[in-house]
């Protein structure tokens, strides 16, 4: 109760100014609502003469206005390095800003194309602001954060907007009870497309209680609806039980099929969709799940098995992410359950809220836990579990059944106490991989290198910039590290093929990648450390684990490596012909090995923008047809339009790994 309390007292006591403009503005409206009869000598012509539907949108505005003053005073409460700019969320804007500059979804501008996100509303939204203004990541999650949160405090107000009283009252009660779920606030700022889904979500319910309240559909409004069913990947099995219930919901009270007809419209939309992203990603599983092991199948095989290890964690994920969210509130209206009478729009509401709480409940029985934070994709729940509180006390035909209240507030406020989670570091804050990209940047300025080849854990700041190609050692921005994780085909990869310039680890990435590449002896032949230290271990069994950067020896300025000649010529001026008689040495090496000719590959793959625009690229590709790594080398040359190249590059790598 304290943390509620601590809210408005602060709105109160800080925000007096902005709390008489709020109070002035809804006593304007309150006026235009109840006293028009008495305002026909009013100055402004004919106000009298405003819609019902202005006095709304109005009372929405305000409430979006309420939202922005209690959540910006709980942020202020916040340390915000804690949970802003959070650099998974950077992820799915460098896609679409390698989209815009390059022409290709991916993480590099020589890269491949890859389907490294989840989120593809965030990724369509910050394509096009970043295509018509530039707007940098920083600028651009603050945005999000203040438009979101504005548009979920008209949203919700919209509800109950045609009796101004209540709507302003369910405005303030759900920002208080947002504003107080830790979960939910941190990740609706932190710059992941959890504002859009919170915003999305709670427009779509709208959709349908506008539609049974008017008792009238508008197809063009399914647009919404599919929206919100690509906030995240996954979020058409939390939106398509809505569109069943409201289809049987219409053609129960409404006697017609119109409603089957919404839902298969916006199913048409949901296809079109995914079969273009079939068609341009070669798959319709992105590549952030193949990185994280996360399949559908496998896991109702284990539940449909009664896999005991398995049901009990996903039982004990559904209960974090139930008391998470807020759902113990929903024992102050279980009382009223038999004696409300809801208007059939709010029933439907509260059909859609059940549906919801329902899916994400056994949400981790589908997906499994969602990586960084059990609770993250579920944050939509707090909303519709304060929305089934709202209809529920809107729909009682008096105010006698209300003594519950009295009586059981006490308990939620002693639950929601103990529940209450402290504010957390949500993981990967940006600041200290921009920390990291700086230092990159730096090296390859005084080694002269142009372009370098990265290998590092942390996706998102490291390739907004553009400034470097990516071996993600995530595996999100990378089909092949997503394929063969931490296998024995991964060395042969990291060291013969991809050979990354610069090499950054830490924490929990050194244990993962300890044995396979650096404890390999060719880590040690080839890579020099650049600045690091040992670190003592929380993730493996051993008393310490190298951290740092490295640096590959044959690409330093004073190499006399074919490579770093191959490269500072390139730099000068690219040449096809220098390409074709470096390919004729190596291929006539007095070796075997089918590494041999593959740094001309990296060489060209390091320059492939360049190449690209100077319209040579086809001549490029024809001269590695008999090179001795073919496949791979034409997997670094084609990636980026030709999406399942990398199939034959894998193939290769295991064949390779078994001579």
């Amino acid at each position: 109760m304290a943390h509620f309390l601590l809210v408005l007292g602060v709105l109160v006591r800080h925000k007096a100014l902005l709390t008489n403009v709020i109070i002035e503005i809804f006593d304007w409206a309150a006026m235009g609502l109840d006293m028009i009869s008495i305002k026909k000598n009013f100055s402004i012509k004919n106000i009298n003469h405003c819609p019902q539907t202005f006095w709304q949108l109005l009372v929405c505005v305000i409430g979006g206005f309420v939202f922005l003053a209690v959540f910006h005073m709980r942020y202020s409460e916040i340390d915000p390095s804690l949970f802003q700019y959070r650099d998974d969320g950077i992820i799915t804007l460098s896609h679409a800003k390698n989209w815009v500059e390059y022409g290709f979804i991916g993480v590099g501008p020589s890269g491949e194309r890859v389907e490294g996100y989840s989120a593809p509303m965030e990724f369509f939204i910050y394509a096009l602001l970043y295509w018509a203004f530039g707007v940098g990541y920083f600028s651009y999650i603050k945005l999000q954060t203040l438009c979101c949160t504005f548009l979920l405090g008209a949203c919700c107000t919209y509800f109950f907007s045609h009796r101004k009283y209540s709507a302003i009252l369910f405005s303030v009660g759900a920002a208080v009870f947002l504003s107080t779920l830790t979960s939910f606030m941190e990740w609706h700022a932190s710059g992941m497309e959890n504002a859009i889904t919170h915003v999305l979500f709670i427009a779509s319910a709208g959709v349908f209680f506008h539609f049974a309240k008017i008792r009238k559909i508008n197809y063009s409004f399914s647009g919404i609806v599919f929206f919100a069913s690509i906030s995240r990947l996954e979020s058409i099995y939390h939106i398509f039980p809505w569109l069943i219930i409201f289809a049987v919901f219409w053609y129960v009270f409404e006697k017609n099929d119109k409603g089957f007809i919404f839902l298969l419209i916006t199913m048409v939309f949901w296809t079109i969709y995914n079969a273009w992203r079939y068609y341009y990603f070669d798959s319709l599983l992105p590549n952030t799940a193949v990185a994280q092991d996360i399949s559908v199948g496998d896991r109702l095989a284990k539940l449909f098995q009664m896999n005991e290890g398995f049901i009990t964690q996903a039982v004990d994920n559904s209960k974090t992410i139930f008391s998470s969210h807020g759902g113990y509130f929903l024992w102050l209206v279980i009382p009223f359950v038999m004696s409300v009478k809801l208007e059939k729009e709010y029933g439907l509401v509260l059909l859609l809220s059940v549906s919801l709480l329902l899916t994400i409940w056994l949400n981790p029985f589908i997906f499994g836990p969602t990586r960084l934070d059990y609770t993250r994709s579920t944050t939509q729940m707090a909303i519709f579990v304060f929305m089934m509180v709202g209809v529920m006390l809107y729909s009682l035909p008096s105010a006698k059944p209300l003594w519950w209240l009295v009586l059981v507030s006490p308990l939620i406020f002693l639950t929601h106490k103990i529940n209450y989670t402290q504010p957390y570091y949500l993981c990967c804050n940006s600041d200290r991989f921009n920390e990291t990209r700086k230092f990159f940047l730096a090296i390859s300025e005084k080694e002269r290198l142009p372009r370098p080849t990265i290998a590092n854990p942390d996706l998102g700041v490291m390739s907004w910039y553009k400034q470097f190609n990516i071996v993600d050692l995530g595996m999100l921005g990378s089909k092949i590290m997503a394929r063969l994780k931490n296998g024995p085909e991964v060395a042969d990869y990291f060291f013969e093929f991809a050979a990354p310039d610069l090499v950054e680890m830490h924490d929990y990435w050194s244990c993962m990648y300890r044995t396979s590449l650096l404890e390999d002896v060719r880590f040690q032949q080839r890579y020099q450390l650049e600045v690091g230290s040992f670190i003592t271990s929380g993730y493996c069994d051993t008393p310490s684990l190298p951290e740092g950067v490295w640096i590959r020896k044959d690409i330093l300025s004073v190499s006399d490596t074919r490579e770093r000649k191959l490269i500072d010529e390139f730099s000068n001026h690219f040449s096809v012909t220098v390409i074709a008689e470096e390919l004729d040495y190596c291929k006539n090496l007095p070796i075997s090995t089918s590494a041999r000719c593959a740094y001309v590959a990296r060489t060209a793959h390091r320059f492939l923008p360049e190449i690209r625009k100077s319209g040579q690229l086809d001549r490029v590709i024809a001269l590695f047809d008999d090179s001795p790594s073919k496949d791979f080398d034409r997997f670094l040359l084609t990636g980026f339009n030709h999406p399942n190249s990398f199939d034959k590059a894998i193939d290769f790598l295991y064949a390779y790994s078994k001579q």
